[in-house]
């Protein structure tokens, strides 16, 4: 590859180089094609814009960008082959033969693009293509043949123009293009002059002569990559560059020891080192990287915008329901391509691309932000990112911009744990909640070389966090400015997947936050500092054993909830339910619910019976036999409560982890609501130790058939006992009913075994209505009578024998 590169015009490029061809490995043109329109339609405004500007403008001309190629002589002549570039400079071809058609200036067209009868811009793709060239830049119909019809037609109605040729996507492709260049320059005169001028051009691009055609395909495809197929990148790149030109006029940039405007530093930085840095993300099938690029340019625009207004919002709605790849328009009607659009975007990108072909990070590798990973999301889909994401890339983005040249990376490092934790541990449900992080964060950055200092001072550091979560990092602070023993528990605890930096649990449990409320932070010994952080380590050891980055590490049989239901009702309440507590920290009753505590019903209670576990936990013994011990160790429990620590199966019914009260019942769910299929806590209990061996046996000739759950509030979830008497099948219903049990049987079933119906009413008591036979029977003495009823069966069968 030559070692330079040069700013030229069309006609330049013809006067260094005989010919123009596009060579055979190239695909037909294709800006003409009705797929593209509003890529043809944004490229021929870009176009037209520029000849609206009086030569001197500064922001001419109009740099279309780099056009690569080689150069291959046969014999005398010498053919400029492109490789990347043939959309372009097709369509700067069919502009040059428009205008000086419309100008009449045919001689000057053909000095310059014509050889004997044949064009000097050709196509060896197809032959049909280069026929077509050939025999347009010969056509100079009269004016008012055009006026008030389509270009298109004059041509394809003409006596050269072959049928065959309709067939030729490239030659279409051109007469859809000059129809669009017709709608847009019909009325303009004189262009052609000024296209022709080389020392005032409206219209240039970046050449770059290879040195040879025998290059390897991957080289092939990088550089080529975003005519394949084609999109919106280089005309809303030529577009922006304008933008540049105005937002830096006076500014400079350096490359090496070459100084350049802003814009050419943009161009040429774009074309060679972040090319290179997002060829890495490109699609691995396509080969295309404009997405990427686009998405990245859609992403840092968003960051940029003012969130104070009350149009933030709206921005915001946009930003997430639109990925606008490639809509200048759009970015330039709602002025999201400002002059801090513009620094923040080549900040970003000079920063990560710094090291040639990977990504360069300005943290070391931490458990609170991870640049890569995030700019990965910012490639591939920006508006998919969570609030959180959003936030923590605000706070990023403005730090690295407020330090500039003087960044630090520990001081960055500091201020991204800090927002990580108050981010990541705030709720976000309207982008309204996001709005006021964004401002917290605007308001704490003149702090931000210094957060610690500032949080562990202030009386109030911010707001628009999570309250809870404001206060733990005011005490953190404190603890770790205190004594530097605190940094090695504190970010081993905060970097545990689950916690993600809420670790105000173990401060808790330590005593440190009890010492804060009774004793100034002035006035701790060391051997305090060091003793709380030894008594933090143990319960973290513990913790850790609990608790993996998923959630609750789950124990067979459901042993870590029964052991803490063990030692008091530690469910919290979910909408109407209540649950003992899913990994999700989305849901309203998870384990990370737990651990944050706070003064909803029942979350201080429930976090003080998780330290109570803890305290009985040897993290380097078994677990499994310890919880075994403290579940056998429980006394005096509610009948529910014993029930649920007696009962892993409890547990395993309810796959949603939620139960609902209503009156005295307590109802099992499969899934979140009594419309789905439901059990009953003190039935289906019943129906688990009447399916046991031990009770089976005492129970006949009753034996258990199923348990019958139901959905809805019609029916009650009920045990079925079955009996066949005198070859009849026999069935007794048992539900819960408002503190006892019912068990049910219908008198049309006993109708043919009269005189066990009479057992039924007059010995055991059963209240016979119209319909059925009843009889109430405490929790407490339910095995009682059913083996009551089974002996009285197994009598009145033994007279029958």
């Amino acid at each position: 590859m030559s070692d330079s590169s040069s700013q030229i015009t069309l006609k330049q490029l013809l006067s260094r180089h005989q010919r123009i061809q596009i060579p055979m490995v190239q695909r037909d043109y294709a800006q003409g094609r009705p797929t593209a329109e509003d890529v043809r339609e944004e490229f021929l405004g870009t176009l037209k814009q520029a000849f609206a500007l009086v030569p001197n403008d500064n922001a001419l001309p109009l740099n279309l960008d780099f056009i690569y190629g080689s150069v291959e002589k046969d014999g005398e002549s010498i053919r400029f082959l492109p490789l990347d570039g043939q959309q372009r400079l097709t369509t700067l071809f069919l502009l040059h033969w428009y205008l000086a058609w419309r100008d009449g200036s045919k001689d000057e067209f053909c000095q310059a693009f014509c050889e004997g009868e044949d064009s000097r811009f050709s196509y060896k793709v197809r032959p049909s293509s280069a026929e077509f060239f050939d025999a347009l830049v010969k056509f100079w119909p009269a004016h008012d043949v055009a006026d008030g019809s389509s270009l298109s037609s004059l041509i394809t109605n003409q006596a050269w123009f072959f049928r065959y040729w309709r067939l030729d996507l490239t030659i279409q492709s051109c007469l859809t293009m000059l129809d669009a260049i017709h709608q847009h320059f019909a009325n303009v005169r004189g262009a052609y002059t000024r296209l022709m001028d080389v020392q005032q051009p409206v219209i240039t691009f970046q050449l770059l002569d290879l040195d040879h055609f025998g290059l390897s395909d991957d080289l092939y495809i990088k550089m080529n990559a975003r005519g394949k197929p084609l999109t919106a990148f280089e005309t809303f790149k030529a577009r922006y560059e304008h933008e540049l030109k105005s937002q830096f006029a006076e500014e400079t940039r350096d490359i090496g020891d070459q100084t350049f405007t802003v814009a050419d530093y943009f161009a040429r930085r774009m074309d060679t080192r972040w090319a290179d840095f997002f060829w890495a993300y490109r699609d691995k099938e396509t080969h295309l990287y404009d997405d990427a690029i686009m998405n990245f340019f859609h992403a840092v625009a968003f960051i940029c915008r003012d969130p104070e207004p009350s149009s933030y919002l709206e921005e915001i709605s946009t930003f997430r329901s639109k990925p606008l790849k490639s809509a200048y328009p759009l970015y330039h009607k709602a002025g999201w391509l400002e002059r801090d659009f513009s620094a923040t975007l080549m900040l970003l990108l000079d920063t990560w691309s710094a090291q040639e072909n990977q990504f360069t990070p300005l943290l070391p590798e931490n458990p609170y932000f991870n640049e890569e990973v995030l700019f990965q999301q910012l490639v591939s889909d920006p508006a998919a990112l969570a609030y959180t994401d959003l936030v923590q890339l605000f706070a990023y983005v403005t730090f690295i911009r407020a330090a500039g040249d003087k960044l630090e990376p520990q001081a960055l490092l500091e201020w991204m744990r800090v927002v990580f934790n108050l981010s990541v541990n705030t709720s976000y449900d309207r982008p309204a909640d996001m709005q006021r992080s964004l401002l917290a964060v605007r308001a704490l950055l003149p702090h931000a070389d210094d957060i610690l200092g500032y949080f562990a001072n202030a009386e109030k550091p911010t707001t628009g966090f999570s309250l809870q979560q404001i206060s733990e990092e005011q005490f953190k602070a404190e603890l770790l400015l205190a004594h530097r023993g605190w940094r090695k528990p504190i970010v081993c605890a905060e970097k545990h997947g689950y916690f993600k930096g809420q670790i105000e649990f173990l401060l808790e449990f330590s005593g440190a936050v009890a010492k804060r409320r009774n004793t100034e932070r002035a006035q701790w010994k060391p051997s305090e500092h060091l003793a709380l952080q030894q008594i933090f380590s143990s319960y973290l050891s513990k913790a850790e054993k609990m608790f993996s980055a998923r959630g609750l590490n789950s124990l067979p049989d459901y042993r870590w909830e029964r052991a803490l239901l063990s030692l008091g009702d530690y469910l919290l309440r979910s909408g109407y339910n209540y649950s003992f507590l899913v990994n999700s920290t989305s849901e309203q009753a998870s384990w990370k619910r737990l651990l944050r505590g706070g003064a909803e019903e029942n979350a201080q209670e429930a976090r003080a019976l998780l330290q109570l576990l803890l305290e009985q936990i040897d993290p380097d013994a078994p677990l499994e036999d310890q919880l075994d011990e403290v579940i056998a160790s429980a006394e005096g429990l509610e009948p529910w409560r014993q029930i649920m620590v007696n009962t892993p199966a409890v547990f395993q019914y309810c796959g949603e982890h939620a139960l609902r009260w209503e009156d005295d019942c307590i109802y099992l769910l499969k899934k979140s609501r009594m419309s789905g299929m439901h059990a009953e806590l003190f039935s289906y209990h019943l129906s688990v130790e009447l399916d046991a061996e031990q009770f089976k046996k005492g129970l006949l000739p009753l034996r258990q058939i199923n348990y019958q759950p139901v959905s809805g509030s019609e029916f009650e979830p009920t045990v079925c006992l079955a009996l066949t008497f005198r070859s009849c099948d026999l069935y007794f219903w048992i539900y819960s009913d408002s503190g006892h049990f019912t068990i049910q049987a219908t008198r049309k079933q006993l109708k043919p075994i009269p005189d066990l119906e009479k057992l039924l009413s007059d010995t055991l008591k059963f209240d016979v209505r119209k319909e059925d036979l009843k009889l109430n029977v405490s929790r407490e003495r339910i095995h009682i009578m059913l083996r009551a009823m089974a002996r009285a069966i197994k009598a009145l069968e033994a007279q029958d024998g």
